[in-house]
């Protein structure tokens, strides 16, 4: 059996929901990859394939959905802040299209991921996932520790 992916604070940007959503696909990851390592979960690979998309697709739209309201000034971290500073909506809107396009192309990556040898899925996955959280959600994350 392959090693599990481990959660790791470096996946988290801050954000308790992100965060949460984070920690789901780590899970659903390591579920996936025991399922191509266990002849007896592998019926349940297709399944968790479809739902580890699904969940991703979902946080994709509320990522997405953050930066939005971040980049037009309506995201409000807390009570006494009212509103998102300048200087962060600035940060969001420079990234925007940037992002939602990353995460176009991470979704296709996927599905060519499911096409690939099972023996070769696992490590695959776990890489992809830790390219987008390290790399793509660094400005989240940035925006984030700035609230």
């Amino acid at each position: 059996m392959s090693n599990p992916l481990p959660w790791s604070e470096n996946f988290a940007v801050g954000h308790d929901a992100v965060d949460r959503q984070h920690r789901r696909l780590v899970e659903l990851i390591n579920e996936i990859d025991a399922a191509l390592d266990a002849a007896k979960v592998a019926a349940r690979l297709p399944h968790l394939l479809k739902l580890f998309r699904l969940t991703v697709e979902e946080h994709f739209r509320q990522e997405n959905a953050l930066l939005w309201e971040i980049k037009m000034g309506g995201y409000a971290p807390s009570p006494d802040r009212p509103r998102t500073p300048r200087y962060l909506e600035a940060m969001a809107e420079a990234r925007f299209d940037e992002h939602m396009a990353e995460h176009a192309k991470l979704l296709t990556r996927f599905d060519e991921m499911t096409r690939e040898p099972p023996e070769t899925l696992g490590e695959t996955l776990k890489a992809w996932f830790v390219d987008h959280v390290v790399k793509q959600d660094s400005h989240l994350k940035t925006i984030f520790q700035a609230l």
